[in-house]
C-alpha cells in the first residue's frame, strides 16, 4: 500500500457504485453501501453519469472483473462467518463496505472484524463509517505493508488469535514491495491458527510488471500463473493453496453473459485462497 492508496479506493468505489445504480441483473454490483463512504459531490457525479460514459467504462476490462471480484470476496467473506471464524482481518480495506453490509451475520456469530489500511485511509475510513451506522464490532488500525514490521499489527494478533480466522486482502498485493508483502506473509503463517484462511489477488508475472511501481513500491509484488508454483510458494510459507482462479475465468463464471458478449476480460490477475497448516 502506497500514498497513491486512498485515492485509488475512491476509484474503486465509484466503480462499484457506478455499477450499483446503472446495472442491473448479474451486472449490478452488490454493493449499493459503498455510495456513502463516497464524498458527496463524487457520489451526485456518478448518479449524473452520461451513457456515453458509462459505455466507455464498459471497455475496460477491469470494470466487469471488479463487478464479479466483488461477488467473489463477499462469497469469501461471509463463508468465513458460515465456518466459524471469530476474526476478519481486511488489510488494505479502503472503502470496502462488508464490515457493514454483513453487519447482521457477523453480530449473530459474534465474530469481530479489524480493518487495516494507510494512517489516513483508515482515519477517513472510522469516521465515514460512523456516518452510516452501528460499528461497535469494528476495530481500526493504521498498517504501511511497504513497513519493515507491524508490532500494533502483531499486537493485536496476539492479543486475538486462540482460534482461527480470515485474511483478507482484495487488489493489496500489486502496490507492495515482493520483500515485505512476503514478509508478511510469513507473519501471518507463523502466527494465524491452524486452519485460519488468507485470501489475496495477485498480478500474474510477465503482464504489467510495471503496474504499481511507484514511490515506496520499487519492487512490486508478482507470482506466476502456473498453479505448481504457486502452491509452492506458498507451501514453504506454511499454506495450503486451497483455490487459485485467473480474473478471466472468474469473470466468465459469475458473470455467465460475459462468455458471449463481446466485453473485453481482465487477463492481469489471479486470486488464490490458502489455508495455514502447522
Amino acid at each position: 500500500m502506497q500514498k497513491r492508496g486512498f485515492s485509488n479506493s475512491l476509484f474503486v468505489a465509484e466503480l462499484r457504485y457506478i455499477q450499483s445504480i446503472h446495472e442491473t441483473g448479474e451486472l449490478q454490483n452488490p454493493d449499493g453501501l459503498v455510495g456513502q463512504f463516497l464524498p458527496v459531490l463524487r457520489r451526485w457525479n456518478c448518479k449524473r453519469l452520461s451513457q456515453s460514459k458509462i459505455d466507455t467504462l464498459r471497455t475496460d476490462p477491469f470494470y466487469y472483473y471488479l463487478d464479479a471480484r466483488t461477488r467473489y470476496y463477499d462469497k469469501v467473506f461471509l463463508d468465513a462467518i458460515a465456518d466459524n471464524a471469530q476474526y476478519i482481518i481486511n488489510v488494505g480495506c479502503g472503502t470496502d463496505t462488508r464490515a457493514y453490509r454483513f453487519e447482521q451475520p457477523l453480530r449473530q456469530k459474534e465474530v469481530k472484524v479489524l480493518e487495516c489500511d494507510q494512517a489516513e485511509a483508515i482515519a477517513i475510513k472510522e469516521r465515514r463509517a460512523k456516518q452510516v451506522g452501528k460499528n461497535g464490532h469494528v476495530t481500526y488500525l493504521s498498517v504501511d505493508l511497504n513497513d519493515e514490521a507491524w508490532p500494533a499489527f502483531e499486537q493485536w494478533l496476539g492479543q486475538h488469535n486462540t482460534s482461527k480466522g480470515l485474511v483478507l486482502m482484495e487488489g493489496v498485493s500489486p502496490y507492495v514491495n515482493v520483500e515485505t508483502f512476503g514478509r508478511f506473509l510469513r507473519l501471518l503463517a507463523s502466527q494465524l491458527p491452524s486452519g485460519s484462511r488468507v485470501a489475496y489477488d495477485f498480478k500474474l508475472r510477465g503482464i504489467k510488471d510495471d503496474f504499481g511501481l511507484i514511490d515506496r513500491t520499487q519492487r512490486p509484488f508478482r507470482l506466476s500463473a502456473d498453479r505448481k508454483d504457486v502452491a509452492d510458494y506458498h507451501e514453504e510459507i506454511g499454506y495450503r493453496l486451497d483455490y487459485m482462479e485467473q480474473g478471466a475465468e472468474l469473470s466468465t463464471r459469475l458473470l455467465t453473459g460475459l462468455a458471449k458478449s463481446r466485453a473485453p476480460l481482465f487477463v492481469e490477475d489471479a486470486l488464490i485462497q490458502l489455508e495455514v497448516k502447522h
